[in-house]
């Protein structure tokens, strides 16, 4: 989010008839590396060795449905009925699209207001995405502390 709120605050500039050419040259060679960080993000992340947000080889892409299926399934519970699916291929989807949509340079108002809508889209679709992920996590944060209290009331009333 941090990254592409720079990007917006580089094409805001961009967007600005004061500029000349040094001027979005270096704003461009910025918001290109931003670009270029975002893709390894997504590209890089991982976990205990596992790819989680790559597209190709992630935990969470699409091209992971021909293996099996694009959702984290978590058990939560002692019964096979007690368990929780996280599926966020279709927010990703949508963050890798906007991300693969950067232009690489702007080098006139023009070009740098058309990346403004593009970075706009992408704070959307990061937002979207964190937003499903906080959800799953709050609501495994309430399965543990279920799950704790009923071990201690099983143990107070083992004792008891």
């Amino acid at each position: 989010t941090n990254i592409a709120y720079r990007m917006k605050e580089l094409a805001t500039q961009g967007a600005s008839d004061a500029n000349g050419t040094t001027e979005w040259a270096a704003q461009s060679a910025e918001y290109d590396a931003l670009a270029k960080e975002l893709s390894s993000i997504m590209t890089n992340t991982s976990f205990g060795g596992t790819a989680l947000l790559d597209k190709a080889t992630g935990t969470f892409g699409s091209a992971q449905a021909t293996a099996r299926t694009t959702d984290v399934t978590f058990q939560v519970g002692s019964s096979a009925a007690e368990k929780l699916v996280v599926d966020i291929d279709g927010d990703l989807d949508t963050v890798d699209a906007s991300i693969t949509g950067f232009a690489t340079a702007f080098t006139d108002v023009t070009t740098a207001q058309a990346e403004l809508t593009k970075v706009d889209d992408l704070i959307a679709a990061v937002g979207t995405a964190r937003s499903s992920l906080g959800a799953s996590m709050n609501r495994l944060e309430h399965t543990m502390t279920n799950v704790t209290n009923m071990k201690e009331n099983t143990q107070a009333a083992s004792s008891t």
